[in-house]
């Protein structure tokens, strides 16, 4: 699969980068914020995104969520360490395929990834 990751700490981004890779799929870019996420997106169409919700220079990555969602059809894993209901309700409308909590360990990732492989081959 190919997978844009989307989060504004470097080391986070970087291990997220390591851990897709080692489970064998593509990273089409990593962004920090919301105006390089649709930079990344555009340039390099992900088949799903592993999202942050608090992003670089106060953006979103509910935003950033929303318009993969809206434009590119796109469906994110959302990883954040505030994962609480109310958010959880607000991004039902943009159909998360997971939630993750940080830190993130490789076997859930890789769970998480697998099934969306699945779901990709069922709807082919």
């Amino acid at each position: 699969m190919r997978v844009l990751i989307v989060e504004d700490e470097f080391l986070i981004a970087l291990d997220l980068q390591d851990q897709v890779e080692a489970l064998g799929h593509t990273v089409t870019g990593v962004a920090r914020d919301v105006e390089s996420c649709k930079r990344a997106a555009q340039e390099q169409p992900p088949d799903i995104a592993l999202m942050d919700l608090r992003l670089a220079d106060g953006t979103s990555g509910i935003d950033a969520s929303r318009w993969l969602y809206d434009v590119q059809n796109v469906r994110c894993i959302f990883i954040s360490g505030n994962l609480d209901d109310e958010t959880r309700k607000v991004l039902a409308a943009v159909e998360p395929h997971a939630f993750l909590g940080k830190p993130i360990l490789q076997h859930q990732l890789a769970q998480e990834l697998a099934k969306c492989v699945s779901e990709f081959r069922v709807s082919d």
